[in-house]
């Protein structure tokens, strides 16, 4: 396969999201990928042979992406998950776009792990084998696979919410974190995103209320802001904790959630915990 065909591929980021049941061989991958017993080698096209994209962005042969694998299953990854959330047709072949997540032992417990993966088959001879894949390095923030263009919704005031809010804390014995940020801050959406995850969930709906306060292009809600002592230009996501009765216990001043995408979600976990009522 030509180093033009993989560039093509790379460039192909923008599949269709379809609303459809999941591609019947990537069943078939996540099958084999998820037993000790089967093997993924049969689901590679070797006619042509299997390519893989590698970080220089050209294509390198598919025992890359074999090695990947057999090494992260004989690690002992467990309740492994593959989302497929986009599919479709490109050149003759069907290309999806996939997030796998598992657990994996780490010194702090089990924790979840996650590999982005995009893959492109082909029918041959009445089967369908992958001709080209590229996949990232395993990854602890996951990665929203669709953006809420609501996270902040427009025309809200923010005061009041954080009015409403606290009253609700009071009565549910919570806290409650403002989240600066925007709809175009793709980090704001990781964060609001890893809050949602298993491993983050159980704390941050037992024990908070979040409210994202839009900051728009950097214009708005900026009184907000100074009122909670979160100095905007270090970066959004910013966030300040407030108690029950709406003190303020703690704002960000550093920038510290501002790459929220490259955090390790244990340091999220012990921010919850250090937090919480």
């Amino acid at each position: 396969m030509s180093s033009r065909f993989a560039i093509a591929f790379l460039v192909c980021a923008s599949l269709p999201a379809l609303a459809e049941t999941e591609f019947p061989a990537v069943t078939q991958w996540k099958t084999a990928l998820a037993s000790a017993a089967l093997s993924i080698d049969s689901l590679y096209s070797t006619n042509p042979p299997a390519q893989t994209v590698g970080k220089d962005k050209q294509p390198h042969p598919i025992a890359e992406e074999l090695d990947f694998w057999k090494k992260l299953k004989a690690s002992g990854l467990r309740d492994l998950s593959v989302f497929q959330h986009e599919s479709g047709d490109q050149q003759g072949m069907h290309a999806v776009s996939l997030t796998i997540s598992f657990h994996t032992r780490t010194p702090q417990g089990l924790r979840t792990r996650y590999v982005l993966e995009d893959q492109m088959w082909q029918q041959q001879a009445g089967a369908w084998r992958i001709v080209m894949t590229r996949h990232s390095a395993v990854v602890k923030m996951p990665r929203p696979t669709k953006l809420n263009p609501n996270l902040y919704p427009p025309n809200v005031d923010a005061k009041e919410e954080i009015k409403e809010a606290i009253a609700r804390a009071g009565k549910e014995h919570k806290r409650v974190i403002l989240v600066f940020g925007a709809n175009w801050c793709y980090d704001c959406h990781v964060l609001d995103y890893a809050l949602h995850q298993p491993d983050l969930s159980k704390i941050a709906d037992a024990s908070f209320l979040v409210v994202h306060v839009d900051i728009g292009e950097g214009k708005l809600n900026n009184d907000v802001a100074a009122t909670y002592e979160v100095p905007l230009d270090r970066g959004v996501p910013a966030l300040a904790v407030l108690a029950s009765d709406g003190k303020l216990l703690y704002s960000q001043k550093n920038g510290e959630f501002e790459a929220a995408r490259s955090m390790d979600p244990d340091d999220l976990i012990t921010f919850l915990n250090k937090w919480k009522p």
